[in-house]
């Protein structure tokens, strides 16, 4: 599958050469950003490792650095997802743990940004999940991790996207709950409405998750018992209509919509 890069910063990646011989810090930074979020609705793992590739060198950078380090790990966050649904646990695993480790890095600038929290606590459950450390040695942190982003950003849809997910995969007697689960992710769901339809501000900050709300919505509504079909099938349709290159929805979700 063909990657989206600028050709000059391609090049410099690819030669060695300094970033600063390709085009400004800034403007590569939100060039891999964006090659990164095509590649992850394309499940293309060859363009996230060209994103994280232009992505690296930026760590020199001292005003980018911070992005950079939320954007390598939210890259490493999503490629660990591909790797995993290809059934390569090891590499998923490892790109997991890079995911934390770069959040961790972008965490200790900007310790009062929620995304960053939420960046970090994303990365942790994805360890978790994959089985890298023990869900119980990870749960301390990750509460408080939640916790500050929530205080810090309690109208964040990406936080409270992170927090509906938790509530939803959650047992009962950790305060889980599948209908607040729920309930939580529409909550996100209009918090992104709304992101859309106001100006950016810092085009570096992020503005992911949209599309992914929806089809995650989706994937939550085929979980439930029974599972509530026609209202996965219009989160499902609501996502294409975002991203029509939305890999997951179309070639994982809609075949179980079919059955």
């Amino acid at each position: 599958m063909t990657t989206r890069l600028n050709a000059t910063v391609l090049a410099a990646v690819l030669l060695g050469s300094s970033v600063q011989d390709a085009a400004g810090p800034r403007a590569i930074l939100i060039e891999a950003r964006d090659l990164a979020y095509d590649a992850n609705y394309r499940n293309d793992q060859a363009g996230l490792r060209a994103a994280i590739a232009a992505l690296q060198p930026l760590a020199e950078f001292q005003e980018e650095r911070a992005y950079v380090y939320y954007y390598l790990s939210w890259t490493f966050w999503v490629l660990a997802g591909s790797q995993a649904q290809e059934k390569n646990l090891p590499a998923a695993q490892e790109s997991a743990a890079l995911a934390v480790e770069h959040a961790r890095a972008g965490l200790a600038a900007r310790e009062r940004d929620p995304e960053f929290h939420t960046a970090l606590a994303n990365a942790l459950i994805a360890t978790a999940v994959l089985g890298r450390t023990q869900f119980a040695t990870i749960l301390t942190e990750l509460q408080a991790v939640r916790r500050k982003a929530l205080d810090l950003g309690p109208d964040n849809p990406r936080a409270v996207l992170m927090d509906a997910g938790i509530i939803f995969n959650s047992p009962p007697e950790m305060g889980g709950s599948q209908e607040r689960g729920l309930a939580r992710w529409r909550e996100a769901l209009r918090l992104f409405d709304a992101e859309s339809r106001a100006r950016m501000v810092d085009p570096l900050a992020p503005r992911w998750g949209h599309a992914i709300a929806w089809g995650g919505m989706a994937t939550l509504y085929l979980r439930t018992t029974p599972p509530r079909k026609d209202e996965a099938q219009r989160a499902a349709e609501t996502a294409l209509g975002m991203r029509p290159d939305f890999w997951f929805v179309r070639e994982q979700l809609l075949p179980k919509l079919r059955e």
